[in-house]
C-alpha cells in the first residue's frame, strides 16, 4: 500500500490567532485545549552584551532552578509541581525569512498549566520575573557541575550533531549562536568556567546572570504568547499587566542580530575526545526556502539519506547511522554519520554521493517516496497548545503561511526533470567551499591525517 501524490493536501493546517484579549504586548490563541493553559514570553537577545553571550544557555537552564528572592530553590521546585505542568526558559538562534534573513537570537519563557491552577501560574511567573536571583552560591556551583556533566556526556551520545554544528558555524551568525549556546564551543566554555569555581568567582558569575535578566526582562522586550480556551485567555489579562507594570521600561528593537562576526575561513577540523567511534560532517551552502529550488533540495536529501547513505556508511561501512539533511531556514546542506569505524572513507562517500545525485541512476518511484517523506514532516500534526504555540514562534521570525504553502505546493508538483537540474546545479562543489568536522579520539584523527589531500586542523575537545 502506498499513497500518491494526489492524496496529499496541498494547503498546510494553519493556527491563526484570536482577537486580542486586552492592550498587552500578546498574540492570542483561542483554541479547544482541555483545559490546559499555555504561556510564552520572549524575550530579544541582539541588544546583550558579546561577552554575556556565551552565558545565556546556563542562564535558561539555572533561572527556575535556583530560587528567587523570596524563596529556595528546594520551595520554588514544589510550587512548579504543584500548580504547573512545567516551566522553563530556553535560548533559541533563528534566521528570519522575510528581509536579508537576519539573525533574531531571543530567550523563550514557557509554562503550562490547568485553567483552575492559572493565578498561581502567574503567582510563580511573577516571582521569577521580578525577584530572580542567583545569590545561592552552593546551589549556583551544583548547578553548574551537572550542567557539564550532561554536556560532557552528549558528546558521544549526540556526536553527529555536534559535529554538524562545528561545521556549520561560519556560514552565518544564525549557525555561528548556535554553536556557541549549544556546541563543542558552549562545552569548552563551560568547562574553562568550572575551572575555578571559588567563591569569588561564582560572585562574579552571578552577577553576569544576574545582568542578563536585567537586560532582557523588560517590557518593550517581552512579546507574549497565551494560548488556551476563552475564560482563561479573559483570566490572563490582569495578572499579565500587573507583572509588566513591575518591569523596567526597557530598550525595544532587541531582536536583531548581535555584535559578533565570523570566521573568514570554512573549517576543516578535527575535535578528538575519548572515543572509540567517529563523528563525520561536512556542510556546504545552497539556497533557502523561498527560493524556487528549495523543495527538490528537500527531497535530494531524504533520496540521498535512504538510497545511498545509509547503503554505503551504515551497511557496508559499519556506522551506526548515516545522514544527508538540507537546512532551509540557513540553506545549508549536510552529510554526517553517526558512531564510525571510519573517517577518510566517509567523506569519499560524501563526494560519490554528490556523483551519485547527479547520474539519475533512480526511479521516479525514489523520488515520489521522498517527496512524501518530505511531506509527513511538514504535515506533522500537534495538538491544538503546541500548535499555537509553533505558529508564534513562526511569526516571530517572519514565515507566512503562504511562504509555507508555496514551498508545498512546488513540492508536490516536482518531477524528475527538476530533480536532475538542482543537483545538477548544486552537487559540484568545490573543496574550498565545504566544511568539515570530525569528533574522534586524537589516534583515529592522526591516522586520517597521513591519507587526508587536506587534513584536518586537530583540537582537544
Amino acid at each position: 500500500p502506498t499513497l500518491a501524490l494526489s492524496d496529499i493536501q496541498p494547503f498546510l493546517n494553519t493556527v491563526d490567532a484570536s482577537k486580542p484579549y486586552g492592550a498587552l504586548p500578546a498574540t492570542w490563541y483561542e483554541q479547544p485545549t482541555a483545559g490546559i493553559f499555555y504561556f510564552t514570553a520572549v524575550a530579544g537577545l541582539g541588544k546583550l552584551p558579546s561577552r554575556l553571550l556565551p552565558l545565556v544557555p546556563f542562564f535558561c537552564n539555572a533561572f527556575t532552578k535556583i530560587g528567587t528572592a523570596r524563596r529556595d530553590y528546594t520551595d520554588m521546585a514544589r510550587l512548579l509541581d504543584l500548580y504547573t505542568g512545567g516551566m522553563g526558559l530556553s535560548p533559541h538562534a533563528r534566521t528570519r525569512f522575510d528581509g536579508p534573513g537576519d539573525c533574531t537570537p531571543f530567550v523563550t519563557f514557557s509554562g503550562k498549566c490547568l485553567e483552575r491552577n492559572e493565578s498561581r501560574l502567574f503567582e510563580i511567573v511573577d516571582e521569577f520575573l521580578t525577584d530572580f536571583n542567583f545569590a545561592d552560591l552552593n546551589r549556583l556551583r551544583n548547578l553548574l557541575l551537572e550542567y557539564r556533566s550532561s554536556l560532557e556526556s552528549m558528546v558521544v551520545r549526540s556526536g553527529h550533531s555536534f559535529a554538524i554544528s562545528l561545521s556549520a558555524r561560519h556560514f552565518s551568525t544564525t549557525r555561528y549562536l548556535n554553536e556557541m549556546w549549544s556546541g563543542i564551543h558552549h562545552l569548552r566554555a563551560i568547562k574553562e568556567i568550572t575551572e575555578d569555581l571559588s567563591d569569588e568567582r561564582l560572585r562574579e558569575l552571578s552577577a553576569d546572570l544576574v545582568d542578563i535578566g536585567k537586560q532582557i526582562f523588560t517590557q518593550r522586550n517581552l512579546k507574549l504568547a497565551l494560548v488556551g480556551e476563552d475564560s482563561a485567555l479573559t483570566a490572563a489579562v490582569t495578572p499579565l499587566e500587573n507583572i509588566l507594570r513591575k518591569l523596567p521600561e526597557g530598550e525595544t528593537d532587541a531582536y536583531g542580530p548581535p555584535d559578533i562576526s565570523l570566521g573568514d575561513e570554512l573549517p576543516k577540523e578535527g575535535w578528538s575526545t575519548t572515543t572509540a567511534v567517529s563523528f563525520v560532517a561536512r556542510t556546504f551552502r545552497t539556497v533557502r526556502m523561498e527560493h524556487p529550488d528549495a523543495p527538490a533540495l528537500a527531497v535530494i536529501s531524504k533520496m540521498l539519506r535512504s538510497l545511498y547513505i545509509h547503503r554505503e556508511i551504515r551497511e557496508r561501512g559499519g556506522a551506526y547511522g548515516g545522514y544527508a539533511m538540507y537546512n532551509r531556514e540557513d540553506g545549508l546542506f549536510g552529510f554526517a554519520s553517526y558512531r564510525d569505524p571510519h573517517i577518510v572513507n566517509t567523506l569519499n562517500v560524501y563526494t560519490s554521493a554528490a556523483e551519485f545525485i547527479r547520474s539519475g541512476q533512480y526511479a521516479d518511484e525514489d523520488i515520489k517516496e521522498a517527496i512524501l517523506q518530505v511531506c509527513s514532516e511538514i504535515d506533522r500534526p500537534d495538538p491544538p497548545g503546541p500548535a499555537a504555540r509553533k505558529a508564534f514562534y513562526r511569526q516571530l521570525i517572519g514565515l507566512s503561511d503562504e511562504a509555507r504553502n508555496q514551498f508545498k505546493s512546488r513540492l508536490l508538483s516536482l518531477d524528475r526533470e527538476q530533480v536532475l537540474d538542482v543537483a545538477g546545479r548544486y552537487f559540484i562543489i568545490e573543496p574550498e567551499q565545504m566544511a568539515e568536522a570530525v569528533i574522534s579520539s586524537a589516534d583515529h584523527l592522526q591516522q586520517a591525517n597521513e591519507k587526508l589531500d587536506r587534513p584536518l586542523a586537530i583540537h582537544r575537545i
